[in-house]
Parts: C-alpha cells; sequence; structure tokens
C-alpha cells in the first residue's frame, strides 16, 4: 500500500516536484528527506496559493505527520488555524527553522506580526521584500507573496504581471497569479480585465475549486445573484468540503424570493 501510494503521488507530483527543485532551493527550505512528505507539501503549496484552503490544511498536515522535521508547513498550518492548534504549529515552526537559512527564518518571523504589531503592515511587506531580495530568482512561492505584498495597486499589478509571464515562459502553472490580478484590477475598476484574468484563471485550473469561486464573487460583487450561485455550486461540485462556497450558497438562497 505504501509503495502504491509513493508511486502514485510521484506520477502525480513529477511536474511540480520538478520545478519546485528549480525554483525553491535558494528560497524557503519547504522539504526534507520523506519523498512521500515532500510530493505532499508541493501539493498542499498549490492549493495554498490558490486559496484553496481546507485541501492545503490536510495536506500539510498529513506532510509534518510524515516527515516530523518540516517547519515550513508548520507556518502555514500556523496561518490556517486558531488557538491551541495555531499555538502549536508556532511553536514547532520556530523549533524547527533552527539552523535554517535566512529566508526560511524569515518566513517563520512572519508568524510574530499580529494585530497588536507596531506598522504591522509595514513588517509584513518589508519581510517578504527581504525574502525577495535575498532570492529573487529561486522562489515563486516568495516572489508571488511579495508581489501581493506591495501596497501600491500599480506597483501589485506589475510586479504579478512579471511574475505570470515567467511562469508562463518556465512552463510553470501561473493560475494563481491570474485569480490575484482578477481581484486587484476590480478593486481598481477595471472590470473588464478582472473577468478577462478569472476566466484564464478558469481555463488554467478546471479542476480546481477556487477558480469557480473567484467567478462566483465576481458576479456576486456585479449584484447577479444567477450566476454567482451557479458558479459556487461549481465550486462545492468540485471539492464538495468548499466552506467559502457553501456559506455564500446558502446566503444568496436566503435572499432569492421563494418559488409560489
Amino acid at each position: 500500500m505504501k509503495s502504491t501510494l509513493k508511486l502514485f503521488l510521484t506520477v502525480l507530483l513529477i511536474p511540480v516536484v520538478l520545478l519546485s527543485q528549480q525554483t525553491e532551493s535558494r528560497g524557503i527550505e519547504w522539504t526534507g528527506d520523506d519523498d512521500i512528505a515532500n510530493a505532499m507539501v508541493w501539493l498542499g503549496i498549490n492549493h495554498y496559493m490558490n486559496i484553496e484552503r481546507e485541501k492545503a490544511y490536510t495536506l500539510f498536515d498529513a506532510a509534518v505527520t510524515k516527515d516530523p522535521t518540516l517547519f515550513a508547513p508548520h507556518v502555514a498550518l500556523a496561518m490556517l488555524s486558531n488557538g491551541d492548534m495555531k499555538a502549536h504549529h508556532i511553536a514547532e515552526a520556530k523549533k524547527l527553522v533552527e539552523g535554517k537559512m535566512e529566508v526560511s527564518k524569515l518566513y517563520v518571523s512572519l508568524l510574530d506580526i499580529t494585530r497588536d504589531t507596531e506598522n504591522a503592515g509595514d513588517v509584513w511587506r518589508s519581510t517578504w521584500k527581504k525574502m525577495y531580495e535575498l532570492a529573487p530568482e529561486g522562489s515563486f512561492f516568495v516572489n508571488f507573496n511579495y508581489a501581493r505584498s506591495r501596497q501600491d495597486a500599480k506597483e501589485r499589478i506589475m510586479e504579478l504581471e512579471n511574475l505570470a509571464a515567467k511562469l508562463e515562459k518556465s512552463g510553470g502553472n501561473n493560475g494563481h497569479v491570474h485569480n490575484l490580478l482578477g481581484y486587484t484590477y476590480y478593486a481598481e475598476g477595471d472590470k473588464a480585465k478582472a473577468k478577462a484574468h478569472l476566466d484564464k484563471y478558469m481555463e488554467l485550473r478546471p479542476k480546481g475549486y477556487n477558480s469557480y469561486d473567484s467567478m462566483a464573487e465576481y458576479y456576486m460583487n456585479e449584484g447577479d445573484m444567477e450566476n454567482a450561485l451557479a458558479y459556487y455550486n461549481k465550486a462545492r461540485m468540485h471539492y464538495p468540503g468548499a466552506m467559502n462556497a457553501m456559506n455564500k450558497i446558502k446566503e444568496i438562497e436566503a435572499k432569492m424570493p421563494k418559488p409560489e
């Protein structure tokens, strides 16, 4: 059974693992010596960047159970947790990052930024900037978070557009970048570009669930509840445990007129 699982994960992850080995080696040290745990980590990162938090949590949790030496998944798990579990993951991340490279330590230091931190937004942005400066070409994960952390919308769009082009050139899937560009353009009032990027996101991630969730939110913001409901249902069709889609469906159905 274990060898079958290992073979399945290896075949499934060949493109992701090859890209990750090339791009993350000078960035955050996500992986360890256990191949199955590493495969779970890369899948988890994929879901994490695509805001598919439920699947990301499950994969990261499985990875740290399989390989207790991993620290970076604990950072993500802390950000996805509350209460005692959050405190547990913070403690584990801080303990396990000892002796790692500077980019890894900076990633863990994000856990010290709270609502009570003075100028929290500036500290968050400066931390991602430091990581990016240390690994400008070595980590698409760092590159993505550096881009999305930019305060100025024009700078954020420029960095995201550059990253989308870089990923496309390297053969990597840049759907998560199109997703964020869609939201950013919408916030800036350019609904045509927002819709175009969200359409591209669905094209690039047809089997995910956040791509449909994002399109649903676009229509919900436009007041088109019929299309919003249709896309939230598509999100749940691709993953029944999608909590945001589930809650939004209830919210929309409660507001829609009941058939007589």
